[in-house]
């Protein structure tokens, strides 16, 4: 419970800080500190770069360090650090100066290199390992709802603290978690001699090339991962494009995708753990692939097969808004099916002495891989015939084309298992 309410403060914080620091440079914008030829959209990618660099770069060494070290040091003090460093904006060259306000965004992010793979690690050594679906569904409920909303609670914070003050609430949250991590129990680290890190990190990247369990989890976790930043992306030009409603009205999509995820992971944690895992996930990326191509398909549904069929376009909004957001649902239902057994299966199989090198591998791994979709997925949405829809169909179809070869591929080899153990 403290691990688990300590997260919700962290990574809340984590994502509002990012919107005060985007205020923070308006300001200097507005003051004239920065360049004229500094935009607002090349201020805002220069300070994406200063948070992402550390998780590419960083995360792996951080996972080589959460496992010499006490996990409950690094919890405590990761989150002592950046609540630390967010109240350096109080100081005055920061709030006058771009440059500090880049270098703290990225001390920012160094700490949370730190956090993420002992806060994983410590999961399964804090539950029982029947225990382990349960308690992903809930952490990866919380990180999808910190994800979808945590940006959004920037604004408020900003607006009622003002930008004088609101670094405080920001940091107070950090200081608030690292108080709750003190009562969480600790693991035993290793005491005797160590190789240089170098080695420890080069051992890690073996152990996950070698183990096809554990490489497949991580490349399952972070195409999931991408696909979920992809659509967070594109919900914008879904709701202009297909619903036909104002661009902020996203809200809509991202509530109908997270609550869908809310019901999948309950009914995966209680209903879910004496199914096969890889089964589970594979079930899961097909339906995953499935309800994106859906929704691409309601644009080129309403404009191109009715006029087709003799019928008038259809209009998605009334009470037909219901179908695209029963769509959004069934997405989000399909992330848990994938994530929750995913992990659980990832936490279960790696020895302790490894989850901060393997956690933090993935870290690395779903940060550098969202990158790039992120970026392809804006400009097709932009620029491609039929814009958002084609988009979407470009990333379902594959998915569940690769999806259901999978799924068949693994139902078949456990059908065939199945007598051997009878017989046995």
């Amino acid at each position: 419970m403290c691990l688990w309410t300590a997260q919700v403060f962290s990574q809340l914080a984590d994502r509002a800080v990012f919107v005060l620091f985007v205020a923070i440079l308006t300001a200097q914008q507005a003051l004239g500190v920065h360049t004229p030829a500094t935009g607002a959209a090349e201020m805002t990618s220069l300070l994406y770069v200063a948070f992402t660099i550390p998780a590419v770069v960083l995360s792996p060494v951080a996972g080589v360090y959460v496992d010499r070290w006490s996990n409950r040091a690094v919890l405590v003090f990761s989150n002592l650090a950046r609540g630390f460093f967010v109240s350096l904006i109080a100081l005055p060259w920061v709030a006058n100066s771009a440059k500090p306000a880049y270098a703290l965004a990225f001390l920012i992010s160094v700490g949370s290199q730190f956090f993420g793979p002992a806060e994983t690690a410590s999961i399964p050594r804090l539950v029982k390992k029947g225990d382990l679906y349960c308690a992903n569904s809930l952490f990866f409920t919380t990180m999808m709802i910190a994800l979808g909303f945590g940006f959004a609670l920037g604004e408020p914070i900003v607006s009622q603290f003002g930008l004088g003050r609101a670094h405080w609430a920001v940091a107070s949250s950090f200081f608030l978690a690292a108080f709750l991590l003190l009562f969480v129990s600790d693991n035993k680290p290793f005491c005797g001699p160590r190789d240089p890190w170098w080695e420890e990190l080069r051992f890690g990247l073996s152990y996950i090339s070698s183990n096809r369990m554990v490489f497949r989890a991580i490349i399952k976790i972070t195409v999931l991962f991408s696909t979920i930043i992809t659509l967070n992306i594109i919900a914008v030009g879904l709701a202009q494009q297909v619903l036909h409603i104002q661009p902020f009205q996203f809200g809509y999509i991202v509530a109908a995708a997270g609550l869908g995820m809310a019901v999948g992971n309950f009914l995966v944690a209680h209903y879910g753990q004496g199914v096969r895992p890889t089964l589970l996930a594979y079930a899961g990326f097909s339906m995953l692939g499935l309800f994106m191509s859906l929704l691409g398909s309601l644009a080129f549904i309403s404009l191109g097969l009715c006029p087709l069929i003799g019928l008038p376009p259809v209009s998605w909004q009334g009470g037909l808004m219901a179908i695209p957001l029963l769509l959004s649902m069934f997405v989000g239902m399909s992330c848990a099916m994938v994530a929750v057994p995913t992990q659980a299966a990832l936490q279960a199989a790696v020895p302790e002495e490894l989850r901060g090198k393997v956690f933090g591998a993935q870290n690395t791994a779903m940060s550098a891989a969202s990158t790039i979709p992120v970026i392809l997925a804006g400009i097709s949405a932009d620029n491609l015939p039929g814009g958002v829809s084609t988009t979407l169909l470009i990333i379902g179809i594959p998915i569940l084309v690769v999806g259901l070869y999978h799924f068949n591929r693994t139902l078949r080899k456990s059908l065939e298992a199945t007598p051997q153990i009878a017989g046995s």
